[in-house]
């Protein structure tokens, strides 16, 4: 049987853009260019830049492979394998979950924003994919905490945990109130993170307080069965959520990199993904911060 399209139904290319800035692009090039240098590698179907807008297009865009490796005259294996490799060299310069928050302390910082998102996935069978399923969202996913600044920008992000995972059980998990104590940072989170404030009544002999643990956890009063909140705690209230929404504006950046809208990629790759896009997001923030003009 003939592959070849019937006559006068050849494909079409057209041209997109991206709003991304070119020293992401160049940054991404460079890591290509040096890990192929270090493969000793000949030969490959596109040079390191080429492959940088390609793996650039796919994750803020999410178009379909096949369609963009067509344009490039490769397969969709091809461009996935392209994918692949930058996100695992991007993931390597993710900074450590210590080194964040001890240059936060360094730089002043007082209260860290905490907060989780679901990232959708697939559906798929079998039991294993029932941990995927979050019962809050009524959707498959992977939970996903993320440490934000008072001003939003976001300062580090878990690894993917299951959705059925609960923003507190996970906190719990990571250990990230005692990581936060550790550096004299306080943890502010929303009425999901209720309750969190608990463990440090039950934390005994803690190294940095010398005993019992002092730790403050920032969360908004919530109102309980025939005991509404008073007027002060309402106002309370909104005073802290005028501080924290900041957090939703880290998770939209991050999210703003559309191949998160439904991950279809396997979700082994999940952890390595959001990364990646945790390093391009911060060097997209640097670069916007470069270029502002200063005061005066």
């Amino acid at each position: 049987m003939s592959q070849q399209p019937a006559e006068g139904f050849e494909p079409i290319s057209y041209q997109v853009t991206l709003s991304l800035s070119r020293p992401t692009l160049q940054m991404l090039a460079e890591l290509i260019r040096a890990h192929r240098r270090q493969l000793r590698s000949r030969w490959r179907k596109a040079t390191p830049a080429e492959q940088a807008l390609v793996v650039l297009a796919v994750l803020r865009d999410d178009p379909r492979l096949a369609h963009l490796g067509a344009g490039m005259g490769v397969s969709a294996s091809t461009v996935r394998r392209w994918v692949l490799e930058a996100v695992s060299l991007l993931a390597a310069r993710a900074t450590r979950l210590n080194r964040v928050l001890r240059r936060q302390a360094a730089q002043g910082g007082a209260v860290v924003l905490v907060d989780g998102t679901l990232i959708r996935t697939r559906r798929r069978t079998g039991r294993a994919n029932r941990a995927n399923y979050n019962g809050k969202h009524k959707q498959h996913g992977l939970v996903v905490l993320a440490l934000t600044d008072e001003h939003g920008r976001l300062l580090w992000v878990s690894a993917a945990l299951p959705g059925k995972t609960a923003d507190i059980t996970a906190s719990r998990r990571l250990r990230i109130r005692e990581r936060l104590h550790a550096h004299d940072l306080t943890p502010a989170g929303d009425k999901g993170f209720h309750g969190w404030h608990k463990d440090v009544r039950t934390t005994r002999d803690c190294p940095d307080c010398e005993g019992p643990c002092e730790q403050i956890v920032l969360t908004p009063y919530k109102a309980e069965a025939k005991r509404p909140l008073s007027k002060a705690q309402k106002q309370a209230n909104a005073a802290f959520a005028a501080m924290r929404c900041a957090v939703e504006g880290g998770f939209a950046a991050l999210k703003h990199w559309h191949i998160l809208d439904k991950l279809r990629l396997d979700t082994r790759h999940a952890t390595t993904l959001l990364r990646a896009l945790l390093v391009l997001t911060q060097h997209e923030q640097s670069v916007r911060d470069a270029a502002r003009p200063g005061p005066g």
